[in-house]
């Protein structure tokens, strides 16, 4: 079962993710979070986790607003 989870559904209580997991392999697609999305990563795979999924994969990259790249001196 994939699983396509947005940008509002990252916090809790975690309202668009199903009660039950058991036995699924949820995917999270970070190409279109930011880094804010990226702190709330491990809370999120936690629930996951605790609602049974056997496996969480993730893939893509965060993308980058256009005015938050900050470049080393």
């Amino acid at each position: 079962m994939k699983l396509r989870i947005n940008q509002l559904s990252t916090a809790p209580p975690y309202t668009d993710l199903p009660s039950d997991l058991t036995g699924y392999a949820v995917t999270l697609d970070l190409s279109h979070s930011d880094a804010a999305h990226e702190a709330t990563l491990a809370a999120l795979i936690g629930e996951i986790r605790n609602r049974g999924a056997s496996r969480v994969v993730i893939t893509g990259t965060p993308r980058e607003l256009q005015g938050t790249h900050i470049q080393a001196a």
